[in-house]
């Protein structure tokens, strides 16, 4: 497993030298570059293509990865022109994605628009996943639907990745408190455990059992990127001393549980 510095929200105002070097100096191994949102690390379809080399070149001077590119693309309109132009655009992120050494592409399901059958949101998904499977296969790309809104569900996720039925296409696991039961993240991880291709790790003192993910992701010989979407908000002492304590442990090799929620 490789931990990836995500650049939403906490270097959203980062440009790309400040980047590469606080993932140096923290010890990360790779950096997820969010698409379209307007952050100062110019990681975008404007760039030339001498530009989009000199990126590459410079992440991989670095001993870096460009981990994934997140993208915002959604494809549960019921409308086929408004899904082909999100395929349409993010095609153009596919070619970017392996312009800058990227192997993988992020895009969303979403939310099921008021009067559409599930069944049939889970089928414009699904088809537009597959379109992109294989626009990216033959650079190298995978296109991964995260886990998130009302396909946060597995069942939903699950089941759009299934019809794509192409091998370039897999989930994005989102660690959701959503997900558990009893406190478990192990009966939705193992819905979709043989899906997973790239994981989103939130604030670790929300009460999400970590250590219990991490436990199954080693089970399954996971080899991809963790990437840190964390809030914008600085730790409150609580968070500093929360993680002070769970960093102890782990250095010390006592096992522990999941941190629960600190006051604010």
């Amino acid at each position: 497993m490789k931990l990836a510095l995500l650049t939403y929200n906490l270097a959203r105002r980062w440009n790309l030298e400040k980047i590469i070097e606080v993932a140096r100096a923290s010890g990360f191994a790779g950096v997820e570059f969010r698409a379209e949102a307007g952050h100062e690390h110019g990681v975008e379809l404007e760039r030339t293509t001498a530009e989009r080399r000199e990126i590459r070149d410079r992440i991989e001077d670095a001993y870096l990865e460009v981990a994934c590119l997140g993208t915002g693309a959604r494809f549960e309109s019921p409308d086929p022109t408004q899904r082909q132009v999100q395929i349409d655009q993010t095609r153009r992120y596919v070619e970017l994605a392996a312009d800058v050494g990227c192997r993988r592409v992020r895009v969303f399901g979403n939310v099921i628009p008021p009067g559409v059958r599930r069944d049939d949101c889970i089928a414009y998904v699904g088809e537009s996943l597959h379109a992109l499977g294989e626009f990216a296969a033959p650079r190298g790309v995978d296109v991964l639907l995260e886990m998130h809104g009302q396909f946060n569900y597995w069942g939903f996720a699950r089941r759009a990745v299934e019809l794509a039925d192409h091998p370039r296409v897999g989930i994005v696991y989102n660690c959701d408190n959503r997900d558990l039961v009893a406190g478990s993240a192990a009966a939705t991880y193992s819905q979709v455990r043989t899906r997973i291709r790239h994981v989103h790790l939130h604030e670790l003192t929300n009460g999400y059992p970590y250590p219990e993910l991490f436990a199954l992701l080693h089970a399954d010989r996971y080899e991809g990127y963790l990437s840190s979407e964390v809030g914008t908000e600085l730790p409150t002492t609580e968070h500093y001393l929360a993680l002070y304590a769970a960093l102890f442990r782990a250095w010390a090799g006592q096992p522990f549980a999941s941190m629960g929620a600190t006051a604010k």
